[in-house]
């Protein structure tokens, strides 16, 4: 390879005597469209896709979350509510108290102190108050240990109000 040495100035005449436009030797006009479409149709393929892929995990995680939900979940029928359960409650200790009264014959022969009466009828009221807010708030599990604690503490003062006292010498 030879080395040429040119000039500057000769180099800048060189450059304006080139053309300012390459036209190419045939159209590309139609490759770059066909180009274009393809590319349009692909992207509008990818974008259906894409579109449903993220539905049908949600639909999927729908249908799963609602068959176990549907598996798992108790029957309505079973379900008591707190309310029931109060008077459940109540129907019982009415039926502990009358089978301690039954029990000890001089339940009904017997006049109580006035002491006893004053905390049966405290007792009483307490739990007439007790019921009263359970109709307002049935699911307070305070109300409902308090109403267990009432019932206990009547029936304890009737055990030891009406069972037989020993005689002592």
């Amino acid at each position: 390879m030879s080395k040429v040495n040119i000039s500057e100035q000769a180099l800048d005449q060189q450059v304006a005597q080139l053309p300012l436009e390459v036209l190419p030797q045939r159209d590309l006009w139609t490759g770059v469209e066909r180009a274009i479409t393809r590319y349009e149709q692909k992207a509008t393929l990818n974008t259906s896709n894409h579109k449903i892929i993220p539905l049908a995990w949600a639909a999927s995680f729908l249908v799963v979350v609602l068959l176990t939900w549907g598996v798992v979940s108790p029957p309505k029928e079973h379900i008591s509510s707190p309310l029931t359960l109060a008077s459940i409650m109540e129907s019982n200790f009415e039926q502990n108290k009358m089978l301690i009264l039954t029990s000890y014959d001089q339940a009904q022969n017997k006049v109580l102190p006035i002491a006893m009466q004053k905390q049966f009828n405290e007792l009483s009221s307490a739990r007439a108050a007790i019921n009263r807010a359970l109709e307002q708030d049935p699911t307070n599990n305070d109300l409902l240990n308090l109403l267990k604690w009432t019932h206990r503490q009547e029936l304890a003062l009737m055990q030891q109000v009406y069972s037989p006292q020993w005689q002592t010498i």
